[in-house]
């Protein structure tokens, strides 16, 4: 009877130990989804200016415009393009398709060679960066990411 008490007292151990493993490693995930959430919020007009601003672009703060879109459920053409450039940056608009976003646009005023026209674009739901791009919207522009690369590597962590 010694014996059994001793091997459940091992089992019980063991899973006690495995539950604490498992607790502390899904407690440090939530902890860097929370700074993720925190560095990159987007619900007021100065934190987004900021981060245009800590990537490098000079912006009007005042957007030049904000608008409510639905991510497509379906990517063809241009927009699967984008989609790509997405996922390059590190975010996924697959998880958004068929949701509604809201689209602001920034005057950049800082884009060498480009005083005008060069936008800086930004996806955000539930107050969070989902996506974006620096443009220039002309009919020979251009379209690029958004992010820095040492933002990127934090994103895909």
């Amino acid at each position: 009877m010694s014996n059994l008490k001793k091997g459940s007292k091992a089992i019980l151990f063991l899973v006690l130990a495995i539950i604490l493993v498992l607790a502390a490693y899904f407690w440090s995930r939530a902890n860097a989804e929370k700074e993720t959430d925190a560095m990159f919020s987007m619900a007021s007009n100065s934190e987004r200016v900021e981060f245009l601003n800590e990537q490098g672009w000079i912006v009007n703060p005042d957007p030049i415009s904000k608008e409510e879109v639905i991510v497509p459920s379906i990517y063809e053409g241009i927009y699967a393009d984008y989609a790509e450039l997405q996922k390059e940056q590190g975010f996924d608009l697959e998880k958004y398709q068929g949701s509604e976003v809201l689209v602001i646009k920034y005057q950049v005023l800082n884009y060498p060679d480009c005083p005008e026209n060069v936008t800086a674009t930004m996806m955000i739901c539930d107050d969070r960066l989902i996506g974006g791009d620096i443009s220039l919207e002309t009919e020979d522009g251009f379209i690029k990411p958004l992010i820095s690369a040492t933002a990127q590597t934090f994103l895909i962590q």
